[in-house]
C-alpha cells in the first residue's frame, strides 16, 4: 500500500488485478472532495483503468489523535474497547490485540496508560467540537438527529442524511446507517 504524505492525501494499492484508491476524506456532514478527485487521479495516472465500484467508510478519530484501547471505564472492569484508529485500522487492530491481551492477562504493558480510553481529553479539539455541535444545534433543519438533536445535512454523493455533530448517518427514508444514534428518524 502506498500512502501520500499529505494529511488529506491519497492511498492506493492493488488487489486481484484491481486498483484500490482511497483518500480525500472529510468529516461527516461536511463537504469534501471525495470521489471526483479519486476519479480524476485514476484517469490521469491510470488512463486505461475503469471504475467498477465506490464505497465510503467512517473512521472514528479521537480528540488527541491517539486510539482508545483498553478498559472502557473504571466502573466496567470486564468491558474493553478499541476505537479511534483514524484510518489506520489494520495497524490499530494488531496493536489492540497485543495491548488488550496484556491487560486481560494482567501483564504490565508500558503503553496501557498512553492508549487508555480514560485518559484526559481536555484538548483544544474538544472546544472546537463543542462549538461546532452548539452551532449545529442552532442550525435550522427539518431533519434532526435523534441522538442529540443536531441538524442533519443531505449528502448527495452517498444519498444519506448526515449528522456533523457525532457522525450518525441515515438512509433517504430515515433508517439509521451509522451510530451513535440508535434510532431511526421520526
Amino acid at each position: 500500500m502506498y500512502v501520500d504524505e499529505n494529511r488529506t492525501g491519497l492511498s492506493f494499492r492493488n488487489y486481484g488485478g484491481l486498483l484500490l484508491l482511497g483518500g480525500r476524506g472529510g468529516r461527516t456532514g461536511k463537504k469534501c472532495g471525495g470521489w471526483e478527485e479519486l476519479s480524476r487521479f485514476a484517469r490521469e495516472k491510470y488512463p486505461r483503468s475503469k471504475e467498477v465500484c465506490r464505497w465510503a467508510a467512517q473512521d472514528c478519530i479521537s480528540l488527541d489523535g491517539i486510539p482508545y484501547i483498553g478498559r472502557y471505564s473504571a466502573g466496567t472492569s470486564d468491558l474493553y474497547t478499541a476505537s479511534g484508529f483514524n484510518k489506520w485500522g489494520m495497524t490499530g487492530s494488531a496493536l489492540s490485540a497485543m495491548l488488550l491481551s496484556d491487560i486481560i492477562t494482567g501483564k504490565k504493558n508500558e503503553y496501557e496508560e498512553l492508549f487508555s480510553p480514560s485518559r484526559s481529553i481536555l484538548r483544544p479539539q474538544l472546544a472546537v467540537n463543542a462549538f461546532e455541535a452548539a452551532s449545529n444545534l442552532l442550525t435550522f433543519s427539518k431533519k434532526r438527529c435523534p441522538h442529540l438533536g443536531c441538524a442533519l445535512k443531505w449528502n448527495s454523493a452517498e444519498h444519506s442524511w448526515d449528522c456533523a455533530c457525532h457522525g450518525s448517518r441515515f438512509t433517504e427514508n430515515g433508517r439509521v446507517i451509522d451510530n451513535p444514534s440508535n434510532g431511526n428518524l421520526r
